[in-house]
């Protein structure tokens, strides 16, 4: 990993956004969080991440819209992107193996700090 990576964290649960920043940030990882998803596209474009995680479930845009407006800018469309969910479960009999839904890689909000960054790690290396 470069340390200098950077990842916008994108989820309206600001609790679970601080903690999920903070334990990246420990891992080496620079991250900015934010907590309203119509702020996303102006972020990327001043943060310019090497990586989005963004939550499926949010009020007013969900995640799928954000990869959508992500997508449909051509200065952002290649970056990588994981969407975390707490509509599912990580898959038992597959602990921590990066799942599809919708042709995007996801991991559970349940999974363990490990998994997510190997899923980050995985997406990085399919740029």
């Amino acid at each position: 990993m470069n340390i200098s990576t950077k990842i916008l964290l994108i989820d309206d649960e600001v609790d679970f956004t601080e903690l999920l920043a903070a334990n990246l940030e420990e891992s080496g990882y620079v991250v900015r969080q934010i907590n309203d998803p119509t702020k996303a596209l102006e972020t990327a474009r001043t943060f310019k991440p090497d990586i989005c995680i963004i939550d499926l479930v949010m009020p007013r845009m969900d995640g799928g819209d954000v990869v959508s407006a992500l997508k449909g800018d051509s200065a952002l469309a290649a970056i990588p992107v994981l969407m975390l969910t707490a509509l599912v479960e990580e898959d038992p009999t597959n602990p921590g193996e990066l799942q599809m839904k919708g042709g995007l890689p996801f991991v559970s909000k349940t999974s363990d700090l490990e998994v997510i960054i190997n899923a980050v790690k995985t997406q990085l290396g399919h740029r």
